[in-house]
């Protein structure tokens, strides 16, 4: 007769064997629960008009973010992204890093945001030379910005200013464009970027002069030349010239804008000058890779008008001669496009080409 030991022995199989089919049922009616569970969530964030993708990407930003700046330290662009990144950083919760890549007007800074990982993890500062202007300078360029660059925000425009050394440069710019026709190629001017070269010959075409066009990487190169009496003027954004006007380093001489800036209210414009309707603005706006994702882009857009419209950012930016800008992704999109075709058209009929 079976014992009740050999009886359990034999009946252990069985047993094991309904344990695993419950168990089985168990894990398959939890993950229908998760999955019921998760439906109901999105479908409530849907209904209260928050969308799943923002949900899903919460985590973003979660290491620090690489912000790759056109031009080398100390300049406009570097003023720029500073000022921005500065107050991103509390608003955002992580740290940015400037990364300044000067050269080849843009392209090795737009080349290497075009070839770096759609995460988020690393943005390019941009201004209008290098979106609308390069591809008509350029024969060839290492990226396709409308394929390879994704649009963020703009952030701010600036004119130019141009200006001469105090002690030895021209009292006013009638006498420097009269120096000028006197005797052509004689009057120097340095520039640091493709559409101050831009102001420069539509300058040239308005009073009929020639001026020696002087190309730098910077202004940390170009002022010592400046204040060295080694070049007549420079003309630079509003944003590399104010605290070197301020401080007496060099005179305004004229600005590009269509009205006087209130922070340097004594320096009259082109039009004043007897070029009416003379205008010409740079404005700035932060790049992702091309197949960033939406969410992100969205999330970076919403930081960045945050932040334009903190007092002391937007206080910040028109001291040094700014429009604050802002707006949404596809407006940026926009304005990159027209001037594309707007700019790169003048650039074309003036013969202009990256030097």
């Amino acid at each position: 007769m079976e014992t009740f030991f050999e009886a359990r022995r034999a009946a252990k199989p069985v047993i094991e064997a309904s344990r695993d089919i419950n168990r089985q049922k168990e894990t398959t009616m939890n993950k229908r629960n998760s999955r019921r569970a998760l439906l109901t969530l999105a479908t409530a964030m849907v209904g209260c008009g928050i969308a799943p993708a923002v949900w899903a990407q919460g985590a973003y930003p979660d290491k620090p973010i690489r912000l790759i700046v056109p031009f080398p330290p100390g300049g406009g662009a570097d003023r720029v992204a500073r000022t921005l990144t500065q107050k991103l950083t509390q608003t955002m919760k992580t740290s940015f890093v400037v990364e300044n890549r000067g050269g080849g007007n843009g392209t090795i800074a737009l080349d290497a945001v075009a070839k770096a990982p759609a995460d988020g993890y690393t943005l390019g500062l941009t201004l209008t030379d290098h979106l609308a202007l390069n591809p008509a300078l350029f024969d060839r360029l290492p990226y396709d910005g409308a394929r390879d660059l994704a649009p963020v925000a703009l952030i701010a425009s600036y004119p130019f200013i141009f200006a001469v050394n105090p002690s030895s440069g021209p009292a006013t710019m009638a006498k420097a464009l009269e120096s000028a026709t006197a005797a052509p190629d004689a009057v120097s001017v340095g520039f640091p970027s493709a559409n101050s070269r831009l102001a420069i010959e539509q300058l040239q075409r308005r009073a009929k002069v020639q001026l020696n066009q002087i190309p730098y990487r910077g202004i940390a190169q170009g002022l010592p030349d400046l204040i060295g009496g080694r070049i007549t003027f420079w003309i630079g954004t509003s944003a590399t010239l104010r605290a070197p006007i301020e401080g007496k380093q060099v005179r305004g001489l004229a600005v590009t804008s269509a009205k006087r800036l209130p922070a340097l209210p004594d320096i009259p414009t082109v039009s004043e000058l007897g070029f009416p309707d003379y205008e010409t603005v740079s404005w700035y706006g932060l790049l992702a890779p091309a197949k960033t994702p939406a969410p992100i882009v969205a999330q970076l857009n919403a930081a960045i008008n945050a932040a334009l419209s903190d007092p002391e950012v937007k206080a910040a930016f028109e001291a040094d001669g700014a429009t604050i800008l802002g707006g949404s992704s596809a407006a940026f999109k926009e304005t990159w496009l027209n001037d594309t075709k707007r700019l790169g058209a003048i650039a074309k009929e003036l013969g202009l080409k990256a030097n």
